[in-house]
């Protein structure tokens, strides 16, 4: 009988160390494994900040919520007509004879229920993905086609939400070449 006892109690403190372990483990991966700074992380991924003025000074967004439509805009209308359609307008405006700049313009912005664009985050990168500067003027360009009302789906309902959009353009020898996503 001593034996049998033996047997379940040494179970029993087995079964509950591997318990506590996999607690441990499970703690350890929520809470501490990656500690985080919340003062310098104060926002999520992809974040456009309200305080760059610099291209929009009287943006205003329809709400205080997070826009729609981060990392994909297949889910909503966001282009006026359609995408086709908007890369024909950039295409057809843009003047490419101007410049001899290769690499990506990436555009990040936020579009409100006015059609209007504000809150723009422009990074300039080579072919190397490093960051480098392009004529400014070529910037210029493209962000002023961009930016255009007319690109934009304007709701109906003042109570939509604003709208993420971000827009990479590929430069080969001052010519867009393709216009992603």
């Amino acid at each position: 009988m001593k034996k049998w006892l033996k047997i379940v109690l040494y179970s029993l403190l087995g079964i509950l160390l591997i318990l506590c372990g996999i607690i441990g483990y499970i703690y350890y991966q929520y809470e501490w494994k990656y500690d985080v700074n919340s003062e310098k992380h104060q926002y999520d991924v992809g974040y456009l900040s309200s305080e760059n003025r610099d291209f929009a000074p009287n943006f205003k967004r329809c709400n205080d919520y997070s826009p729609i439509g981060y990392y994909s805009h297949v889910n909503f209308n966001v282009f006026d007509k359609n995408k086709a359609q908007f890369k024909r307008f950039i295409q057809s405006n843009f003047n490419s004879n101007l410049y001899t700049d290769s690499g990506m313009l990436n555009l990040r912005f936020i579009i409100n229920c006015n059609g209007e664009v504000g809150d723009m985050e422009v990074n300039q990168l080579n072919k190397d993905y490093q960051l480098t500067k392009f004529n400014n003027n070529l910037v210029e360009e493209i962000i002023q086609l961009t930016v255009e009302k007319e690109n934009w789906v304007i709701s109906d309902n003042k109570s939509d939400n604003d709208k993420y959009m971000y827009l990479i353009f590929r430069l080969e020898d001052g010519k867009i070449t393709e216009i992603l996503p």
